[in-house]
């Protein structure tokens, strides 16, 4: 039975693809820190027991809603992220294209920049026959890729083991953070601890440093993991593909989404100076969930004019490589728990074939774009899943080291965040936020995530709470799935990888 994407693309979960995780031949740096997420985990259930009844089955706010051409290109950020064209141009990193640019064949997407042709020799013949046979070739391997890509499923996805070879482990630095100890509602560990308000403001850099907030310098490049006391790894700084062209793929994204926010402007659609509780930001989400009322997982609901603005973004071939690139991450730092994604979303599409995949080179149910131009306040998005990882990546024109951080709260990091980076961060378990921008200066950024009730849904036989309760011995049935309180929670801090098993649980994983 064969899916479609948002952006038209059809597959079938039925037909495993032979897609591969491209070579990365870059360095990582560790960061440990000090906390333990034991404690704060154990504080969360006391908390949320009394109310575990009364709680959301997990879901993402939906928002509302436009679009045309337009010729202006995004500046590059002030940063060593986005190098001018020549230095690009003469860089001696690898052209190898980004994780999970195309996801089929072991030849994944790439578009590296072309060198100029060489001029043509007029006094040699021009070899007709061998020209025309060339393109017939280019032709056959073109349809040969896209047919791949066609039958692919983003469940099937291995990584290319020549990968994971290249990379060298480097001295620890710990958060000072426990992830056992992060906060999650009551009953069984799906979803995170509601917040009690929300901050609808930013943090200035000061104000996190009273805090105890540790500054981490990134050059938005080069990857950095972020583990907690016990060495699991709870946050990646995954930075960027090798491609001496993503400045451009990063510019590209940053353009349609400047176009949708200016169109649904013109259309009277979205406002300037419109709050919600992520921040004054235009955002767009698109993908499937389950919670707020729900009954059963779904689409989530736009207007149309949204969703022909939505459309137009999931078809952008550069938007396309970012969800590539974030879910391949995922793969490669966090293997036990991309398997337990795999799993569970394989089986919830499968058992309702009326949802619709955002993209077929991507694990993740649901994004959201921040169509700019302002940063995010400090939230916690307790309706993903708890014990997942949710990828940003941040484009726009700002000084990165001036503002427009990334901060997790808890871990009392604070954390540089160029144009063109890209982070994995527990964000439902974690308050985090970013910092202000400097006036002038554009900010934008595409996330995508999953919700806690997706996993719920599979978990209960694909049934939410309140209808497993109302069946004979549902009581029993959900007490069995989600266990004593705390106990699912320690058996999914197994699903995080520590950084001397990582080799090993990528080759349990993915067989390599």
């Amino acid at each position: 039975m064969a899916h479609q994407t948002c952006a038209g693309r059809y597959f079938s979960p039925w037909e495993p693809a032979n897609a591969h995780t491209p070579k990365v031949t870059r360095r990582f740096e560790i960061i440990s820190t000090q906390i333990s997420l034991d404690a704060l985990m154990q504080q969360s259930i006391l908390d949320y027991d009394a109310h575990a009844a009364h709680l959301d089955d997990g879901a993402v706010e939906s928002t509302d809603e436009g679009w045309e051409d337009e010729d202006d290109v995004i500046s590059e950020a002030p940063s060593p992220l986005t190098p001018s064209p020549a230095s690009s141009a003469a860089s001696s990193r690898s052209n190898s294209p980004p994780p999970d640019a195309s996801g089929s064949g072991s030849t994944p997407l790439s578009i590296p920049n072309q060198a100029p042709a060489p001029a043509l020799d007029q006094s040699a013949p021009l070899d007709i026959e061998r020209h025309r046979r060339n393109q017939q070739a280019a032709k056959r391997r073109s349809a040969k890729r896209k047919g791949n890509r066609d039958t692919q499923t983003p469940y099937d996805r291995v990584l290319d083991p020549r990968y994971p070879q290249t990379h060298r482990e480097e001295t620890p630095r710990s958060a000072g953070f426990n992830l056992a100890n992060a906060p999650i509602s009551a009953g069984g560990s799906w979803i995170g601890r509601r917040s009690k308000k929300a901050t609808f403001r930013t943090l200035q850099t000061s104000e996190l440093y009273d805090d105890g907030a540790e500054l981490i310098e990134w050059d938005g490049i080069n990857p950095k993991l972020v583990v907690d006391d016990q060495g699991r790894i709870i946050a990646v700084l995954l930075g960027t593909p090798e491609d001496p062209d993503w400045a451009d793929v990063i510019k590209e994204a940053v353009k349609a989404m400047r176009r949708a926010r200016r169109l649904a402007r013109q259309h009277g659609a979205w406002r300037p100076g419109t709050v919600h509780r992520r921040g004054p930001q235009f955002l767009l989400t698109s993908g499937v969930s389950l919670g707020g009322g729900q009954k059963r997982p779904g689409n989530l609901r736009n207007t149309r004019f949204f969703r022909r603005l939505i459309r137009r973004l999931l078809k952008n071939k550069s938007i396309r490589r970012i969800a590539g690139f974030q879910s391949s991450g995922l793969a490669l730092y966090a293997p036990k728990l991309y398997h337990y994604y795999c799993t569970n979303l394989r089986a919830l599409f499968e058992h309702h074939p009326e949802l619709i995949h955002n993209f077929d080179n991507s694990i993740f149910p649901a994004m959201s774009f921040n169509c700019g131009d302002a940063v995010a306040f400090e939230h916690c998005d307790f309706l993903n899943l708890v014990h997942g990882l949710c990828p940003v990546t941040s484009g726009g024109h700002f000084n990165h080291q001036e503002g427009g951080h990334i901060y997790l709260k808890q871990l009392r990091l604070l954390i540089e965040f160029p144009s063109g980076a890209t982070v994995l961060i527990p964000s439902a378990c974690v308050d985090h936020g970013n910092t202000p921008i400097q006036p002038g200066e554009t900010r934008y950024s595409i996330t995508q995530f999953a919700a806690g009730g997706l996993f719920r849904w599979v978990a209960y036989g694909f049934k939410t709470a309140q209808s497993l309760l109302a069946q004979a011995g549902g009581k029993a049935l959900r007490d069995a799935f989600d266990g004593m309180p705390g106990s699912r929670w320690k058996w999914a801090l197994d699903l995080f990888s520590k950084v001397d098993e990582l080799e090993a649980d990528r080759a349990a994983v993915f067989g390599r």
